[in-house]
């Protein structure tokens, strides 16, 4: 492993209801060290965003949870790392599309974020984060990243919304250990960005903001409503934009 300290130590497993609940288990019971990973070939009951579940075939994807202790946040900057995860994320999948040779004709496929951290394909879900924060008064204590990285599956449940893979959009079978490597490469990188106070991963989530400044129709509080996504606040809420030039905060509960 070509990093630091992320992916240093790893707990690997066969079989897992979920990486982020095990991982949280660990961290109650034991002493571990920033950058701890937990990987499984197979999640039973992965989670995410708004209580939905990650499906992911076995020994086909990426799934892991990985422990942060990012104690130079405060409770009100906590979605920053929300940010350097998901760009870290988007760093990978660029990479890994950009490694296969594509026709000419063929316009490139851009790598973005859906708020506040769905990555997108196109059009199609290719990955998701879930990210739960243990906070004090003044700081993050810990975080536990949970990452499910769509990679070499091809076929998936009729129920999901617009789902692909690394494999689908490239034609390529990926090695998941080299997968798994590059993942932690990326995230090391963008986290010691965050680290250091950079500007560039704030820079780079909005320039990869899936949708940013494209006029559309979007469920708000139960009404639909034409609007335009213009930025993210501080806090990580949604803002928008309406035609009449009034401006809206939204939470990930108030706005589809």
């Amino acid at each position: 492993m070509n990093t630091l300290f992320i992916g240093q130590k790893i707990i690997r497993l066969m079989r897992i209801d979920s990486t982020n609940s095990h991982l949280s288990q660990l961290v109650s019971k034991e002493k571990l060290p920033e950058g701890a990973v937990v990987i499984t070939r197979m999640q039973e009951r992965g989670r995410g965003q708004r209580g939905t579940c990650w499906e992911s075939e076995a020994g086909k994807n990426i799934t892991l949870s990985l422990l942060l202790k990012p104690n130079f946040l405060k409770p009100n900057e906590q979605f920053n790392l929300s940010k350097a995860v998901a760009v870290a994320v988007i760093d990978f999948a660029v990479n890994c599309i950009s490694l296969v040779p594509r026709p000419w004709s063929l316009v490139p496929m851009a790598v973005k974020v859906k708020w506040p951290n769905d990555i997108y394909i196109g059009n199609k879900k290719v990955a998701g984060i879930l990210i739960e924060n243990s906070v004090s008064r003044n700081s993050l204590i810990h975080s536990i990243i949970g990452i499910g990285i769509n990679v070499n599956q091809e076929k998936f449940s009729a129920e999901l919304l617009h789902p692909t893979s690394l494999k689908l959009i490239s034609g390529k079978e990926f090695d998941l250990e080299e997968c798994f490597k590059n993942i932690c490469s990326c995230i090391e990188k963008r986290y010691l960005q965050l680290r250091n106070h950079s500007k560039e991963i704030d820079s780079d989530y909005l320039k990869n903001l899936y949708r940013f400044e494209e006029l559309a129709n979007y469920h708000y509080k139960g009404k639909t409503i034409k609007t335009k996504i213009i930025g993210v606040s501080k806090i990580g809420k949604l803002v928008l934009e309406k035609e009449d030039g009034e401006k809206l905060e939204c939470d990930i509960k108030e706005v589809v």
